[in-house]
C-alpha cells in the first residue's frame, strides 16, 4: 500500500507538472496573461498516448467535469479542430474568445476531449479515425460515459459528422449528436468548390490524390456516402457562414437536406460571417440542441 501511497503521488505531481507546462504554452500566445492566470481560467491535461495505427506519438487535451453530473451519466464532448490548427482550438483562438471557457460554464458536467487526430491535415483518413476510436476507447475506461457528442469546426466539421457514422459499433451507438461548424459532407465537392488552394492541397494530400485520380477514397471518406450507417436518432446541429469560400455555404446545406431526409434531428444556423470560428455561444446553443 505504501508503493501504491508512492506512486499515486508521484502521479499527482507529474499530471500538475504537465498541466503546468501545457498552461505555459498557451499563457505564451496570449496577451500579457500569466500561467498562473491561464490555469486559474482554464483546467486541462495534456494526454499523451502511442498510435496503435502507426506508433507514433500524439497527445490530445482533456478537461474533466467541473462537477460530476447529478444522474451519473457522463456526457464525453469530443472537439476535432480545423485544417492548420491543433488540439489547443477550443481554448485558445487569436483575437478571439475560446469556446471551451463557455461549453464547461454552461455544461459543467461534461467532460471535454479536444484530439490531434494526426499531425498533419489527416481530414477523414483512416490514420485520423484510428486515432480517434483510440482516444475515445480510453476516454470511455477513465470515465463511465454514457453519450458522447462528436464537435468540430472546418475540417473538424467534416469529421465530425463523418465519425458519427463510421465509428465502430460500441462507440456509435453512444453517439447522442453532432455539431458541425463549417463542414462538408462530400470532400470531392469540397476539393472543387473551395476557393483556398491551400484547402485544395491539404484535401489532396490527406486523400493521397484529387477526386479525378483517386474517386473512391474521396467517396469512402465523405459522411454523406456513409448516411446509410448513421443511426436515426443521432442529432445534427449544422452551423453554416453565408460568406463563407472556404467551405462554401451550399455544402452544409447539402448536409442538412440529406440528414433530414435520412429522418435524424437537425437544427440548421446560417450566420452573416466568413470562414472563421463562431462565437462561444453558437457552440453552446448547438451543442443544447445536439443533448435535447
Amino acid at each position: 500500500m505504501i508503493v501504491l501511497f508512492a506512486g499515486s503521488q508521484k502521479r499527482i505531481r507529474n499530471l500538475k507538472h504537465e498541466k503546468f507546462q501545457l498552461l505555459s504554452q498557451v499563457a505564451s500566445l496570449t496577451t500579457g496573461k500569466s500561467p498562473d492566470t491561464v490555469r486559474d481560467e482554464q483546467s486541462l491535461y495534456r494526454r499523451d498516448f502511442v498510435s496503435h495505427n502507426d506508433g507514433n506519438r500524439d497527445s490530445y487535451v482533456l478537461s474533466p467535469p467541473l462537477v460530476p453530473p447529478a444522474d451519473g451519466k457522463y456526457v464525453l464532448v469530443v472537439y476535432l479542430h480545423g485544417m492548420g490548427s491543433n488540439y489547443l482550438e477550443p481554448y485558445f483562438v487569436p483575437d478571439k474568445e475560446p469556446i471551451a471557457p463557455r461549453l464547461r460554464e454552461a455544461f459543467p458536467g461534461m467532460v471535454l476531449a479536444s484530439l490531434s487526430y494526426g499531425k498533419d491535415s489527416s481530414w477523414t483518413n483512416p490514420k485520423a479515425v484510428a486515432d480517434i476510436n483510440q482516444n475515445i476507447s480510453e476516454l470511455t475506461y477513465a470515465y463511465p460515459v454514457d453519450s458522447i457528442i462528436m464537435m468540430g469546426t472546418s475540417m473538424g466539421g467534416c469529421a465530425a459528422a463523418y465519425y458519427s457514422a463510421v465509428a465502430p459499433e460500441p462507440i456509435r451507438k453512444r453517439i447522442r449528436g453532432v455539431v458541425s461548424i463549417e463542414g462538408a459532407g462530400d470532400l470531392a465537392e469540397l476539393f472543387k468548390s473551395t476557393g483556398s488552394t491551400v484547402v485544395k492541397f491539404g484535401i489532396s494530400g490527406a486523400m493521397g490524390g484529387t477526386p479525378e485520380t483517386v474517386p473512391d477514397v474521396y467517396k469512402q471518406s465523405s459522411f454523406l456516402s456513409h448516411l446509410d450507417e448513421l443511426p436515426q436518432s443521432t442529432r445534427f446541429a449544422i452551423v453554416s457562414a453565408r460568406q463563407d469560400s472556404t467551405v462554401p455555404p451550399a455544402l452544409q446545406k447539402e448536409m442538412k437536406e440529406s440528414i433530414e431526409k435520412h429522418g435524424n434531428p437537425v437544427s440548421f444556423v446560417e450566420l452573416d460571417a466568413g470562414h472563421e470560428m463562431p462565437p462561444p455561444g453558437v457552440y453552446v446553443d448547438a451543442l443544447r440542441f445536439a443533448l435535447q
